[in-house]
């Protein structure tokens, strides 16, 4: 290989083979902190969006569960609502069966006639003044 008799040029060459195994190594290291350094960015950018998705996925609970507790609210109010229009339809037919009971106790004006009339308008004055059936609100 080597000339024995000069240490010089072995020593060179040895030299030499180490810079170009240095200068591998170096290009290695380098592509390989290379692809971590992309690696890195990756991890950021997942991490980045695994963030905004969470921060998505709460905004969107919180809404769903705003939504629910102001559908529930409106129900109950629709509920009130239709209890107390059937109090105020029971006091109007209170109301009104104690005026055809007045004017039917009147015996000197009673012909066939008006008991026919009072009997039909007590039987309107029932089915427009009946009850709201409340159990069926909000389904």
């Amino acid at each position: 290989m080597t000339d024995p008799r000069n240490p010089a040029i072995a020593a060179a060459e040895r030299l030499q083979e180490s810079v170009v195994d240095l200068k591998e190594e170096i290009r290695g290291l380098r592509s390989y902190g290379e692809r971590n350094r992309h690696l890195i960015v990756g991890l950021a950018v997942s991490l980045v969006l695994d963030v905004l998705l969470t921060i998505g996925v709460i905004i969107a609970a919180v809404t769903a569960n705003h939504a629910g507790d102001l559908a529930a609210a409106n129900r109950q109010n629709q509920l009130d609502t239709c209890t107390s229009t059937n109090q105020t339809r029971q006091a109007s037919r209170n109301l009104w069966n104690y005026v055809l009971d007045q004017a039917a106790k009147d015996a000197e004006g009673q012909t066939p006639e008006r008991r026919r009339q009072i009997a039909e308008f007590r039987t309107y004055m029932q089915s427009a003044y009946a009850d709201r059936d409340c159990s069926k609100i909000g389904r």
